[in-house]
């Protein structure tokens, strides 16, 4: 593909497990782990960018069915604080994910989403191959406001669009990325909305969720309420509560779930949608998206940007 499409070596057979383990911290998420010895240890990690999506070849052996157990607590967390889902495709061997409270024991052609910014152990297998697609956390729940929810639950190599992702992900995975390609950026983005589109599908489908049924009735006509309105930057909660017929204060009740008000849900939105934009291309000017975005200046859309993600929102600009 494009330049983006480049693929790198992180780790090849011979290196360390230290090495190993180093790489994955800082590449994927800050852990800690049990050591196998070096001498029986052999693993691949490659990683290419497609878009705002990285996508990772991750292979490891071991001897004498030793396992590797990979830990992330809430003081690696706190420490290293990337947000980031992890959609997993196992190709060979055997892994493991226990996180919220659930266990996904993975082989062959199995699936499963791991949630970056929670607690988890990972288990990789004596031989354990995968093919993983790291993806921005606003990139997902604005397709599935549920995404989190979907966390450790496998998803198996013959469910209903297992066999369909599946396929994608291994052709996706074996573009070879020495052929030319004029398009090059563009080509990455359509991509990796391609990509997130099937990813986020398979997983409303195999939750058997509909749109409508992701809340119940009322919270979900209220977010449509709101997100048709998300660019109208004079909305409150009056504006809202005469739109829907409800009161203030059964908006608050119905949002309590959600862990947040009405209007907080909306900020998070604007930004969840501004992020879209300026990763996907979709609109260029970053004064373009603030204001469809329904903030009244550029300056207070970047300050809220850079609260939100860490970065400033030119930075997506230029890594297109």
């Amino acid at each position: 593909m494009g330049g983006n499409m480049k693929a790198i070596t992180a780790v090849k057979p011979g290196d360390s497990f230290d090495h190993w383990h180093y790489v994955t911290c800082r590449q994927f998420s800050l852990t800690e782990c049990s050591k196998a010895a070096d001498r029986h240890f052999r693993a691949r990690v490659t990683i290419r960018q497609l878009g705002a999506l990285a996508l990772c070849s991750i292979w490891s052996a071991t001897r004498n069915n030793e396992v590797i157990r990979v830990v992330r607590r809430p003081t690696e967390i706190r420490k290293d604080q990337r947000d980031y889902f992890m959609f997993w495709l196992m190709l060979e061997g055997t892994a493991g994910l226990q996180q919220e409270g659930r266990y996904a024991g993975l082989k062959g052609g199995d699936m499963v989403l791991q949630d970056q910014s929670r607690p988890f152990e990972l288990e990789l297998g004596q031989v354990s191959q995968a093919a993983m697609v790291m993806i921005p956390r606003p990139l997902l729940t604005c397709r599935l406001p549920a995404a989190q929810s979907m966390a450790a639950r496998r998803i198996a190599a013959s469910s209903r669009m297992g066999p369909i992702t599946g396929t994608f992900l291994r052709q996706l995975f074996a573009i070879d990325e020495s052929i030319e390609d004029t398009a090059g950026d563009a080509t990455d983005r359509r991509l990796s909305a391609s990509t997130l589109d099937i990813i986020s599908t398979m997983l409303e489908a195999e939750a058997g969720l509909e749109s409508v049924a992701l809340l119940e009735n009322r919270l979900y006509q209220v977010k449509e309420y709101m997100l048709a309105r998300i660019h109208d930057c004079e909305i409150d909660i009056d504006t809202i509560a005469r739109g829907t017929s409800m009161a203030p204060r059964t908006l608050h009740r119905l949002f309590a779930r959600e862990g947040a008000t009405p209007i907080q849900w909306l900020w998070e939105q604007r930004l969840t949608a501004s992020y879209r934009m300026l990763s996907e291309a979709t609109v260029v000017r970053i004064t373009d998206v603030a204001m469809s975005c329904g903030f009244k200046d550029v300056s207070h859309f970047s300050r809220a940007f850079r609260g939100r993600f860490g970065v400033a929102p030119s930075s997506l600009g230029r890594r297109k």
